[in-house]
């Protein structure tokens, strides 16, 4: 089964499975009783919303609500029914919040939310996150429910009985609805109702990504369809064979591609599956550049392409059952360990360093040694293994890198060409180099040290580059790791409310600092900066608060304002150093005034 394990997600398919029953298979309410979901309701909030779309700047519940209200109380209940369910697969999004929206559509009828436990129960957790593009995309999202819902209820009585229980062909009514290819709506709605079937993926490029990760262990290649889901049930099928065992020291908690062992082979971004894939970058072009304001894990990010790189490659050689035989004695974790290669690039390490230099020997005379680039090469040749290695050449913006890369420079792109390279050896002759196809390079850099733009084209070209941009989620995942590193007697659960909080604060601040004539993209504040916030609230538990950062009306509590006043401050001030005090005094305070309030987030 596919079905979410983090939490206890029961009520969320049982109230699924009301939706479906009373308002699909019936023209029931979810919330209460006589007709809702009828034909001719559905057709009335498709011409008010879907069919008069409101593109202005407002939030979009002010829109919502001058689009839905005016068409009378019925339509009202039935556009909160439809929010609810459009609520209830997604985890990144709080029970209060959902409950809220849900709450203020059905007041414009003069209704309140039902009391049934079940119905709030299912709106506590969630099942996956939908990533910032969900909500930033809920009008569409909605759009697409409504459709699948009209288009569900142009089907026969016979038809629509028969699909209800039978997952492909309920896909292919989903399916032919418009934008189905793009709508994360679409995998959440086929998983509310099929768990079994289909996995708790919110995007096709998670699922693409997946099947290409974990394709090589299918042991039977005749039950894969083109169909991308029905080939991901075919792998959860072969995984259940290998570590469905409750007693499995792997998989204790059932096979979840977004849990240890799965989710190290194949994802190198967090559940939303928003922003570029590096990991895809890097086997198209085979070398990559991840780059962004500093203090967003590039470095982090680098390493953990890295490694799920060659694990896939580990998973394809050695056989699922010996790799996760593999996993259980750490042979693999040794194996990814020594086909990492980390360089720290600064400005005096040049070409001699890179490739080739001349040096003195003992005896006094001058002679060519091999650089570090060679030696690498030289050991991949003496392995004779296609397993890919990585090298990362971290913040390559701090060295002259095509002096560095001297007649590598072209051999990034003709990896199958070889190179001489300058002076003879001890021997008398001369060298080549040719650059292995199975050797990746990740490039880290920081925007606010050296532009993209200012990069040689030519190199440039060489490369794809990925954007490594702010990330909320990372940082409140990070604040998580760290807090339960050391003991403490308040638990995540109870803080992380607040860290969630703290990473929309910080997206306030980076809005301002983006938009800022002073200052610009490039000095955009990464989420390591915001992690000694962890360390600062710790120290600060002397007694129980019933707030830990935030005050109850959105003010900073002391460990936020130490993190401002140690941590951000000091940096931007640094930023802003070749300004007047006055324009620097003027700007720390706006920039201070939006980091140091919560405000309520706005959708």
């Amino acid at each position: 089964m596919a079905r979410s394990s983090e939490h206890d997600s029961q009520s969320i398919y049982e109230a699924a499975t009301r939706w479906r029953d009373r308002c699909l298979l019936g023209d029931g309410s979810l919330f209460g009783t006589g007709a809702l979901w009828t034909p001719t309701n559905l057709e009335t909030i498709h011409a008010v919303f879907v069919d008069a779309p409101d593109e202005g700047k407002r939030t979009f519940m002010q829109k919502f609500e001058d689009q839905i209200r005016p068409a009378g109380p019925e339509i009202c209940r039935l556009a909160a029914e439809v929010l609810y369910v459009y609520f209830l697969f997604p985890s990144n999004v709080g029970a209060d919040r959902k409950k809220g929206r849900v709450t203020e559509v059905l007041s414009w009828a003069g209704a309140a939310f039902p009391t049934e436990e079940l119905l709030a129960d299912a709106l506590e957790h969630g099942i996956g996150s939908g990533g910032q593009g969900y909500n930033t995309n809920r009008p569409r999202e909605i759009a697409f429910l409504i459709q699948f819902a009209m288009a569900w209820k142009g089907l026969t009585e016979n038809d629509q009985n028969e699909f209800a229980n039978a997952p492909w062909e309920f896909m292919r009514v989903v399916d032919g609805v418009d934008e189905a290819d793009v709508r994360q709506g679409r995998h959440m709605l086929l998983h509310l109702l099929f768990p079994d079937e289909f996995e708790r993926i919110a995007t096709r490029d998670h699922k693409r990504r997946v099947v290409v990760a974990f394709e090589s262990m299918l042991i039977r290649k005749d039950i894969v369809s083109e169909d991308i889901d029905q080939r991901l049930l075919a792998l959860r099928q072969e995984l259940l064979v290998l570590l469905g065992n409750p007693r499995n020291p792997i998989a204790p908690r059932g096979i979840d591609f977004y849990r240890s062992p799965l989710v190290e082979v194949w994802n190198d971004s967090g559940e939303s599956g928003e922003g570029a894939a590096p990991m895809d970058a890097l086997r198209h072009k085979k070398q990559v550049i991840l780059y962004g304001p500093p203090g967003t894990g590039k470095t982090f990010r680098a390493k953990r392409v890295s490694d799920r790189l060659i694990r896939s490659a580990l998973l394809a050689k050695h056989g699922a059952k010996a790799y996760f035989e593999k996993v259980k004695t750490g042979e693999i974790e040794s194996e990814i360990r020594d086909r990492i290669h980390r360089l720290q690039l600064h400005p005096a390490y040049g070409y001699e360093d890179f490739v080739r230099g001349l040096h003195i020997n003992g005896k006094g005379a001058t002679e060519y040694r091999l650089g570090y680039l060679p030696q690498l090469v030289e050991k991949m040749k003496n392995e004779g293994s296609d397993l890919p290695r990585v090298l990362i050449l971290d913040e390559i913006n701090r060295t002259d890198l095509s002096r560095m890369l001297g007649e590598c420079f072209s051999l990034l792109e003709d990896r199958d060409q070889d190179v001489e390279l300058p002076g003879l050896d001890t021997a008398g002759t001369r060298m080549t180099l040719r650059i292995p196809n199975n050797l990746y390079v990740i490039g880290t850099m920081n925007l606010i040290d050296q532009s993209v733009e200012q990069m040689d084209f030519a190199l440039r070209r060489r490369f794809l580059w990925v954007l490594c941009p702010f990330d909320g989620e990372a940082l409140v995942s990070a604040a998580k790791d760290l807090w339960g590193r050391v003991p403490c007697r308040v638990g995540w659960n109870v803080v992380e409310a607040d860290f969630v909080k703290l990473a929309q604060a910080a997206k306030a601040l980076n809005r301002e600092i983006h938009g800022s004539p002073l200052l610009g993209a490039q000095y955009e504040i990464g989420h390591t900066y915001l992690l000694d916030a962890v360390s600062f609230l710790k120290d600060d538990l002397g007694t129980r608060p019933q707030t830990f950062l935030w005050k109850r009306n959105g003010k900073a509590k002391r460990p936020v304002e130490q993190t401002w006043e140690l941590s951000l401050k000091p940096l931007i001030l640094e930023y802003l150093s070749g300004l007047d005090a006055k324009s620097r005094e003027a700007e720390i305070a706006r920039l201070a005034s939006a980091f140091l309030r919560v405000l309520p987030e706005v959708d």
